[in-house]
């Protein structure tokens, strides 16, 4: 992982070591990163209920409330289940059938079904853009991460003078919003949103 190999299989197995090791936090953000490179994978899916329900668990035991957030953008949900290649090929496919029919609508005698393959192939081409554009996160600011240690503070400034906002806890669903030189980067967890060391947080 650290030379870049961005790997399905690798990303599962060093999520599964990190859930076997009870670093729920860790091994979420290595199940996601997996379904990233291999979206619906059942086992994948399966596995990162397990790891959070796992973690709940552990939070309910301790304090008698075991909720973690998960809560993702309307975008992200909706293109989850696709992978980008395929998003990608399908505007290509759907554009060139586009322009095909344009094409056919000036020389064809009958034009009602070549209107209703103009139809399916605009929606195609639009359905899938949007999908690919939301896979590139493009209508969402900042990057997803997942938050690797418990109770990590999120403070007012990127140093551990400035005062405690609040808390983050392992396994919450994080969005990095900027990163500064001194390795800190800002965070919103929720509605909450301060600066936590660059460690505490792990990007998908």
């Amino acid at each position: 992982v650290e030379l870049g190999v961005a790997d399905a299989d690798v990303e599962y197995d060093l999520a599964t070591a990190h859930a076997k090791a009870g670093r729920y936090g860790a091994a979420v953000r290595h199940y996601e990163r997996a379904l990233r490179l291999r979206p619906g994978d059942d086992g994948a899916e399966d596995a990162l209920e397990a790891a959070r329900a796992l973690l709940a668990e552990r939070r309910a035991a301790e304090e008698g409330v075991g909720e973690i957030e998960t809560a993702r953008g309307f975008g992200d949900a909706l293109v989850r289940p696709f992978s980008e290649a395929g998003l990608a090929w399908t505007v290509l496919g759907a554009e060139a059938l586009l322009f095909l029919t344009i094409a056919l609508l000036f020389r064809a005698r009958r034009r009602l079904g070549v209107v209703l393959v103009l139809i399916v192939a605009t929606l195609v081409f639009l359905a899938s853009g949007f999908g690919l554009l939301a896979k590139r996160r493009a209508f969402a600011e900042g990057e997803p991460a997942v938050v690797l240690e418990d109770r990590a503070v999120l403070r007012e400034g990127p140093d551990e003078r400035h005062p405690a906002r609040g808390e983050a806890r392992e396994g919450d669903w994080a969005t990095i919003l900027e990163r500064d030189d001194a390795g800190f980067v800002l965070v919103e967890v929720g509605s909450r949103r301060g600066w936590v060391h660059e460690d505490a947080v792990g990007a998908i």
